[in-house]
């Protein structure tokens, strides 16, 4: 008899601890739970669907001890009759939702089917009855977007490399140049991850060659890779910080850190500002503003021979003549001029 009753006890338990599963499930869905249907669909009382939502609101109440920021309740919601999860500032909302998407949509770097899954879980996240807008909003964009030429699925790569990172683990890579037909091997130290103009690269030191300046390395064009258990340390007074080197890198062509001098009179002062973060403007020689900026690499000469005849290096002297050197070149490019 005892042995019958101990085998009932435990079958009711554990049809308790399902139901409570299925019911928070349902609430953290966004959907709402009717107390009288639910005890129908689980043939049960009402009141043990009461007693489910008072222990799941227990729960609640310890993970927001456990965790500080998170703070949800559940509550009685009159218009749809029945108890939701209200999740404060853990919901995103449809602003929010579709900000990133936007984002994300623009930044073409993702495969069609990682921007697809990417899509749908941040939808997913945002209030029920603000998704079917979030969803007409982005459609035509989604149906047309096209990614990035290499196609490749970059998400497991990603979290791998930011583990590297993290854990100051040594890479050894095999990686294919701009241009090239065959790989090359390295050995790496990683110590950033950036996204930059379409791609995702990684920021690293050639394993031996010391830590004055890093090299970046598309990770599309990262063939193969591999975390070693080796571990390294880069001291402080070297240590990488991805934040100042994004203030200093045009178009992620890394090199020796330069503070440059120049001239500028186009249309918009605000967007050369916003393009070089420690840029600013240190006098003016007229109508003309003098803008001084620190600099890693061979990308800001890029970005300066864009702004057309709106700009004018002045220093340094070397990087002066360079420009010029450059300028001739393109001049050939075009034949006799008249």
């Amino acid at each position: 008899m005892n042995g019958k009753r101990q085998k009932s006890d435990e079958q009711e338990s554990c049809s308790k601890t399902i139901r409570i599963l299925s019911i928070y499930d349902i609430l953290n869905r966004g959907n709402t739970v009717n107390k009288q249907q639910a005890a129908v669909k689980f043939s049960v009382s009402d009141k043990a669907i009461q007693r489910d939502l008072d222990d799941l609101r227990a729960y609640l109440d310890i993970k927001s001890l456990d965790e500080g920021s998170y703070n949800a309740t559940i509550d009685y919601n009159r218009v749809n009759r029945g108890y939701t999860l209200n999740q404060g500032s853990t919901w995103l909302t449809q602003e929010e939702v579709l900000v990133i998407a936007k984002v994300l949509l623009e930044s073409r770097a993702f495969s069609k089917s990682e921007l697809n899954l990417l899509l749908d879980k941040l939808i997913a996240q945002c209030l029920p009855d603000t998704r079917k807008h979030v969803t007409e909003v982005i459609q035509n964009e989604r149906f047309h977007y096209l990614p990035v030429a290499h196609g490749q699925p970059l998400l497991h790569k990603i979290w791998d490399v930011s583990l590297a990172i993290r854990e100051h683990r040594k890479v050894e890579i095999t990686y294919l140049k701009p241009g090239s037909s065959t790989s090359i091997s390295r050995k790496l130290e990683p110590c950033g991850l950036i996204f930059a103009e379409f791609y995702f690269y990684l920021i690293a030191y050639i394993k031996g060659l010391g830590h004055d300046f890093p090299t970046t390395y598309r990770l599309d064009r990262i063939q193969s890779y591999f975390l070693t258990n080796q571990h390294f340390r880069i001291p402080e007074v070297n240590r990488f910080e991805e934040g100042e080197f994004r203030k200093r890198v045009q178009f992620m062509r890394a090199g020796r850190l330069m503070r440059i001098t120049f001239r500028f009179w186009g249309p918009s002062l605000d967007a050369v500002l916003d393009r070089l973060p420690t840029a600013h403007v240190i006098g003016w020689d007229e109508n003309k503003a003098i803008v001084e900026a620190e600099v890693f690499g061979d990308g800001i000469k890029m970005w300066l021979l864009s702004q057309a005849e709106f700009l004018e290096v002045l220093k340094p002297e070397t990087f002066r003549q360079e420009m010029k050197d450059t300028l001739l070149r393109m001049i050939n490019n075009y034949g006799r001029l008249v």
